[in-house]
């Protein structure tokens, strides 16, 4: 149960005005001596007192309140963000308030939670290009972890995918891989990496294949794509997915089609989702640096003027699907 100001006052025997004005930083204003300040500070610490969000607002200062956006929560690589984000707030004091959008379109009603709070920063979790919303939010500093536009007020933290994309085929190459396709769900993190992968093909001299699906579940577009890719390009001997969870649709629709994996068609993924590691077989990856760029969008939050580089590089993770 939370600690109020007249349980402070009534174990120290004062008033509660005087308690209030000391954890107000009012104190020396109507001439409390400093031993007793000490005293209030020091019994309102060992009770567990937490000042009040709301009140705290109203005098102007510091909430320590983080709002987390997060576009969709059936992604298991934005868990593993949630999970990140939630040590930093404990290591930072912050609360959280989290919000969720319904097929990754936000509304008003979705936003309804930042509205209620007075927020100190907004951490995004997830890509877009086309985000309006945070035009609401201009006043705060914005983290994205993932894609905006250009013209988007938030810092944005991300893998860098052109040289992830290069790491894939220097990988596929080393093993003999020449018939390649991409195959994606229909979502702007999903085309971005497309166009690294096509980037990275080019350089290699290897033409790349893209079957993109408009289902937006990935484990579903990979399953749909893959029986696409076997009909029409027979020949494929490596299939790149957008992320995991489009490899791992990928390697049950293989499964059924009695591919073998990866003797007949190698298979990569991305992200390193817990999960990667689990499938049959483990699934080829590339690892993002996620406490490394949870971190980075605290530090890009705390000190807006100064946000960190917003790059990282990720690492690949060879595993027995290729």
């Amino acid at each position: 149960m939370a600690v109020s100001q007249r349980q402070i006052a009534e174990k120290l025997g004062v008033s509660i005005a005087l308690v209030s004005r000391v954890l107000s930083g009012k104190a020396a204003e109507i001439g409390i001596t400093q031993d007793k300040i000490d005293k209030v500070l020091r019994i309102a610490d060992e009770m567990g007192y937490v000042p009040s969000a709301a009140a705290l607002s109203l005098i102007g200062k510091s909430t320590r309140t983080m709002g987390i956006a997060v576009y969709d929560f059936n992604d298991p690589f934005f868990g593993s963000l949630i999970k990140e984000i939630q040590i930093q707030a404990h290591e930072h004091n912050y609360s959280l308030v989290l919000a969720g959008f319904l097929n990754r379109s936000p509304d008003r009603q979705d936003l309804q939670a930042f509205h209620k709070h007075r927020l100190d920063g907004l951490i995004v979790i997830g890509t877009d290009t086309n985000a309006q919303w945070l035009e609401d939010f201009a006043d705060l500093p914005v983290v994205r972890i993932g894609h905006g536009n250009a013209a988007e007020q938030s810092s944005c933290i991300s893998i860098d995918e052109v040289e992830a994309a290069r790491n894939i085929f220097d990988h596929l190459s080393s093993i003999g891989r020449k018939q390649i396709a991409y195959i994606c769900a229909n979502l702007p993190a999903h085309k971005i990496r497309e166009k690294a992968f096509k980037m990275a093909a080019n350089e290699a001299g290897l033409s790349l294949r893209v079957f993109q699906s408009e289902e937006r579940r990935a484990f579903q577009a990979g399953l749909e794509k893959s029986v696409e890719v076997l009909k029409q390009a027979p020949a494929t001997d490596a299939l790149i997915c957008a992320t995991d969870r489009v490899a791992m649709g990928t390697l049950h629709a293989l499964y059924e089609g009695r591919i073998k994996v990866p003797e007949q068609i190698a298979v990569t993924g991305f992200d390193d989702i817990p999960a990667a590691s689990e499938c049959i077989p483990p699934i080829t990856t590339i690892r993002q640096p996620v406490g490394q760029m949870v971190q980075d969008a605290f530090k890009a939050i705390l000190d807006p003027d100064n946000p960190p580089n917003g790059s990282h590089s990720g690492k690949l993770i060879v595993r027995r699907s290729s």
